[in-house]
């Protein structure tokens, strides 16, 4: 849900955004032609630099989320309220179990060195490992909360397996910064899904979860094989499986894998305490509402991402940044949210039917639940940010856990009191957003750099050999901490 529409992340999700700042800073674009005479000519010429730079991950969020929105509103449309609302709970915990995944390999794959032979390894270890529990747990969850018959929950294991698997590629080409490759891939991953459901609907098969399923399954297996084509070969070499740096690795990754589910977990909890106490279709009209403001968190999650990667380029570079710059993004990019929840909310009486097809309607209290959920993250996410290109995201998990752990319990509270509380659930789980701002805001004030002062900059292989010193003496990192 904290991804918008979508379940993935393109620089570590529910993308996260908040990714680590071990990784290297991103390079400079490649030097251009020279720019034309005059201060006029030379802003345009950076602009336009950084336009070609940052414009491939840009492309990659809003397929990637675009796409996944329109995979949905299909989905709400023809499975009907109890159907979308299994569906929505198979989906949730495909982006817990990939928000786990992609920090534990796709970290590793962009901070070690991937074509070292031990650390190659175990990389490949870890893909089996991920993939092949990933799959296992998606299908013990399924069929203990009973989303699915024998069938689907085949279907569902099969699409968490390819679903790794793709996201797998997916990060290649992240640590390889090739954005606008990636985003053919996932146009390939949506483009196919679309046509197989289109088809076998036209076929006249009937409209339901294994279906859609099946459809995932055949998008996500085409754009395993184009990123296999298309990716060198050196990708894709095979290692020793003895003497492998998988210690090493599993100190790195753990904590960035354990913070990185905070948020997807807490998501799929509130998910399931509304199946539980109330239904699924009750769960449907909460996911409309969320729906129909997912371009406000797209938004957010986009601007989360360029906002990290400033905050660490600083920080490596000796110019670190303060508290209140942080404090004025907040601003800026709540601002923004807001408007563009409210424009959701205005614009729910013609865009509802549009995404549920009418066969059930969009929770008006819910509506309310996302804006506020939206303009809390924006709140939070550049303090949050900030925190973790200073080295402090043990204490951003911290205080990321205690707030999803305190809506949680209240939640708890509301639907055992009354299912009928089942729209309040965004409320629960994002007013205290603010509280974490606030605590997130007192933290990073007492570290605040000296005005006009700085450390020395550090190189990114110094920060990465000081990242993996610090994995295997105090089993920390920098995690994505959504």
């Amino acid at each position: 849900m904290t991804q918008g529409a979508s379940g993935r992340s393109v620089s570590t999700p529910e993308s996260t955004v908040e990714t680590a700042i071990d990784l290297p800073v991103l390079p400079d674009p490649a030097p251009a032609a020279p720019p034309a005479r005059g201060r006029g000519g030379r802003i345009a010429g950076k602009a336009g630099r950084l336009l070609a730079s940052a414009g491939g991950a840009v492309a990659v969020q809003f397929v990637t989320a675009g796409g996944s929105l329109v995979v949905q509103s299909l989905a709400a449309r023809t499975l009907g309220a109890s159907g979308y609302g299994a569906y929505a709970l198979l989906f949730s915990i495909i982006v817990m179990i990939t928000s786990v995944q992609t920090s534990w390999v796709g970290d590793t794959l962009t901070v070690f060195d991937r074509f070292e032979p031990r650390v190659r390894g175990a990389l490949l270890l870890s893909v089996a490992g991920t993939v092949a529990a990933g799959a296992a747990v998606g299908a013990g969850v399924a069929a203990v909360m009973h989303l699915a018959g024998p069938l689907g929950i085949g279907l569902f294991a099969l699409s968490v397996a390819l679903w790794l698997l793709e996201e797998t590629g997916r990060r290649i080409f992240t640590a390889r910064m090739e954005f606008w490759r990636l985003t053919v891939n996932d146009a390939t991953y949506l483009v196919t899904t679309l046509a197989v459901l289109g088809g076998a609907l036209g076929a006249g098969a009937a409209a339901s979860v294994e279906l859609l399923l099946a459809a995932m399954c055949a998008g996500s297996l085409a754009s395993i094989l184009l990123a296999r084509v298309r990716l060198p070969r050196e990708e894709y070499a095979l290692a020793p499986l003895r003497g492998t740096a998988f210690r090493e690795i599993l100190a790195f990754s753990w904590w960035r894998s354990v913070q990185a589910g905070i948020r997807p977990t807490a998501l799929l909890l509130a998910r399931v305490m509304i199946a539980g106490f109330a239904s699924t279709a009750a769960l449907a009209g909460v996911e409309a509402a969320r729906l129909l403001l997912s371009p406000a968190l797209t938004f957010v999650n986009g601007a989360g991402w360029f906002l990290l990667g400033d905050f660490a380029k600083a920080q490596k570079a000796g110019r670190p940044m303060r508290a209140r710059q942080a404090v004025r993004a907040c601003g800026l990019m709540s601002g923004i949210a807001l408007v563009m929840s409210l424009g959701g909310i205005a614009l729910v009486g013609w865009l509802g039917p549009v995404v549920t097809g009418g066969s059930f309607t969009v929770d008006r209290v819910a509506l309310g639940g996302w804006a506020l959920y939206s303009v809390c993250f924006s709140c939070t996410l550049p303090l949050a940010s900030l925190a973790t290109a200073r080295k402090q995201s043990r204490s951003v998990f911290v205080i990321r856990g205690v707030e999803s752990l305190s809506g949680l319990a209240v939640l708890l509270g509301l639907l055992a009191a009354d299912p009928g509380h089942a729209a309040l659930a965004p409320y629960c789980l994002g007013a205290g957003g603010i509280v974490s701002a606030v605590m997130l805001w007192r933290m990073l004030r007492k570290g605040d750099p000296p005005r006009g002062g700085g450390g020395p900059a550090a190189s990114p292989e110094a920060e990465v050999r000081e990242s993996g010193a610090s994995a295997r003496t105090a089993a920390s990192g920098d995690q994505l901490v959504g």
